[in-house]
């Protein structure tokens, strides 16, 4: 059923990329839907930068949405419905642990899927430590490093001979380094982190959609400051937690549903 639930959400924007249309694209079109893909598939499980005790697992889902007004007005300018682009989501199934000496790690999957001739996978995975605990500080203080990979691929109509079907292929990757502070406050724990980010993109195609290069792939290399504040509840074993953040000059809000052990 979780699975089910997580292809569906992250299905709910990509299965419209059957209709989306990108021709003539420019230089700065192609970094621009780069920045906002590498946002949408960037690392989170909505946690706070936290430990709890000596051992620890979680395991849930984490989903949520971000703005893309640039595929928006990309899709317009190509001719296509850009109003059912403003948005896209991402959803992942995860699990987190904690060690002794106040090491966490993360892993977050959407395993590949296929539907509407529309194909998308996301992996990361976070490795963390939490200074703040381990030294006995007021607050929880810790330092991470990440990394994701996204894949959305999909098949744009053609009109014809001259126009044929062409098939588009965006992968991702995404680093970020960020340092954050958490502090409990009965079953609420507020949060927030800041770092950098570096990502690089390919943009395929097995047809002409560049109009500045005769090639038919190009490579995005950027880098940006990474911020995000959020907030956990904690029901007993059951973790509530939302999150809004901001990467590559793109907004992303994510929410969780998990369970600790």
């Amino acid at each position: 059923m979780k699975k089910l639930l997580v292809v569906s959400l992250a299905f709910a924007s990509f299965s419209v990329f059957g209709d989306a249309k990108f021709e003539n694209l420019t230089k700065k079109d192609v970094e621009n839907i780069s920045k906002e893909f590498s946002a949408n598939f960037s690392h989170t499980t909505v946690s706070a930068p936290s430990t709890d005790g000596l051992w620890g697992v979680e395991i849930g889902l984490a989903a949520g949405q971000t703005s893309t007004p640039d595929l928006k007005d990309v899709v317009s300018a190509s001719g296509g419905d850009g109003k059912d682009f403003k948005n896209i989501y991402h959803a992942g199934v995860f699990a987190r642990a904690h060690f002794p000496f106040e090491i966490f790690a993360e892993l977050s999957v959407l395993p590949e899927q296929e539907i509407s001739d529309v194909t998308v996978d996301n992996k990361s995975f976070e490795l963390g430590w939490n200074a703040g605990s381990f030294f006995n500080l007021p607050l929880d203080i810790a330092i991470g490093v990440n990394r994701s990979s996204g894949e959305t691929s999909f098949k744009q109509d053609g009109t014809g001979v001259a126009a044929p079907d062409i098939k588009v292929k965006l992968e991702t990757q995404t680093t970020m380094y960020w340092v954050g502070a958490s502090k409990k406050f009965a079953f609420v724990t507020p949060y927030a982190k800041i770092g950098t980010a570096s990502m690089d993109s390919d943009l395929k195609a097995d047809g002409q959609i560049l109009q500045f290069s005769a090639t038919t792939n190009e490579n995005v290399k950027e880098s940006s400051t990474y911020l995000a504040a959020g907030a956990n509840f904690d029901i007993f074993f059951l973790k509530l937690g939302a999150e809004v953040s901001q990467v590559f000059d793109t907004t992303r809000v994510s929410g969780k549903l998990s369970f600790s052990f």
